[in-house]
């Protein structure tokens, strides 16, 4: 039977021959633990999206979307949707518009936003938190890391949202919306902020993100970065593999590990 090293140890503690294998030892287990120590990443603070990163809000969103659109005889394709994801209201609707080519005469971008939000409030209700989403908050939050949402979703929507996931809110220390900045993912303006009010340097940041866009913007602040891709979006699956981030993980945020992580305080 093989013997833990500890209990090893400890029997060659009574043998003064053995003393030098014993040193010899010890020094292996200390350079051990030093170098597992070292493989962590230091980080400061933790930054998540909200839609499609914590919540799969994606598929819901799908359903709101088209919506409008279908009312006035047009259809929305995954693909489409997949190029807007990551992106403030302003910005998506307009680009889903003009790709369509739907006339302003028949559907304006702020009426798309308005229409899109009131077919959503009744949707809000069956948005589920992704698996393995609680249990990564709750590690954190044991770990003492500060953590922060940084979401393009304007401030209504959001408080709306999570009405129905008070625990993710309750677990975060800042939350900075879309419209609380002035330049959209993949510029890094919210990652930056997000940083700013927890009082932290965004290069010693960790940000998790499911969009190119995202993960883009992250980048550009100088932050570490987790990708998440969503496998209803293979274009964008190759574009986050194409921006290299740190961690790329097809399983879901349930596959990352906070033990890989390390308080820098």
């Amino acid at each position: 039977q093989i013997q833990p090293i500890s209990a090893v140890m400890a029997s060659m503690s009574t043998c003064t021959s053995c003393g030098l294998v014993l040193a010899g030892l010890g020094l292996w287990v200390s350079s051990r633990r030093e170098d597992q120590k070292s493989n962590k990443r230091k980080v400061q603070a933790v930054i998540f999206d909200l839609d499609g990163t914590l919540i799969d809000f994606e598929g819901v969103s799908h359903v709101a979307l088209e919506a409008p659109l279908a009312r006035r005889g047009a259809k929305l394709p995954w693909e489409l949707h997949g190029k807007i994801v990551g992106r403030k209201a302003e910005d998506w609707s307009a680009q889903i518009l003009e790709e369509l080519k739907m006339p302003k005469t028949v559907l304006k971008a702020e009426k798309y936003v308005q229409e899109y939000m009131n077919d959503l409030k009744v949707l809000y209700g069956t948005i589920q938190a992704w698996p393995g989403t609680l249990h990564l908050l709750r590690r954190l939050k044991e770990m003492e890391v500060p953590m922060a949402i940084a979401t393009s979703s304007p401030r209504p929507s959001f408080n709306q949202k999570m009405e129905y996931h008070k625990e993710i809110l309750k677990l975060m220390d800042v939350v900075v919306t879309g419209d609380e900045v002035k330049r959209g993912k993949p510029q890094p303006d919210i990652f930056l902020e997000a940083a700013r009010r927890l009082g932290k340097d965004a290069t010693k940041c960790l940000v998790f993100e499911d969009s190119a866009l995202g993960i883009a913007g992250a980048q550009a602040a100088g932050s570490l970065t987790v990708a998440l891709p969503d496998p209803r979006f293979p274009e964008n699956a190759r574009k986050l593999a194409d921006l290299k981030p740190t961690w790329l993980l097809k399983d879901g945020i349930g596959q990352f590990d906070p033990e890989e992580l390390e308080l820098e305080i």
